[in-house]
């Protein structure tokens, strides 16, 4: 008989508790909210990791949110004093890079290793 493997699998979710964990180290409180919650925008799906004494806001959208609809929301949150990166699976690279060109914020891929969650360096789209 042969048995599946159990699969890891690394959500968004996971990925954002990840990088709450790494701002830790560095300010006393970091909140992980609702994206659409930090946005105002109950659609909006994913999750929003708030390091406020350094004002950064980093987005994990869901893997189905379309991310043209975070360009607009994200020139209002840089308008207000955040500094906003938005962390998306390696793969969705190409896409952010189109969807949010010409839009302040900074871009960053996130893949799985096994059971931890990497990040990649910052891009500019």
């Amino acid at each position: 008989m042969v048995l599946a493997a159990d699969l890891v699998s690394v959500s968004h979710s996971s990925a954002a508790s990840a990088a709450a964990s790494i701002h830790l180290q560095r300010e006393s409180s970091v909140v992980e909210t609702t994206l659409g919650g930090f946005t105002g925008v109950g659609e909006i799906a994913g999750v929003a990791v708030l390091a406020s004494e350094q004002g950064i806001v980093e987005w994990f959208p869901d893997p189905a949110q379309t991310l043209t609809q975070l360009a607009a929301l994200a020139t209002e949150a840089v308008g207000a004093g955040w500094r906003v990166t938005v962390l998306v699976p390696a793969i969705r690279m190409g896409e952010a890079h189109r969807s949010l060109r010409g839009i302040p914020v900074t871009l960053q891929p996130w893949w799985a290793d096994g059971e931890r969650v990497r990040f990649g360096g910052p891009e500019v789209p």
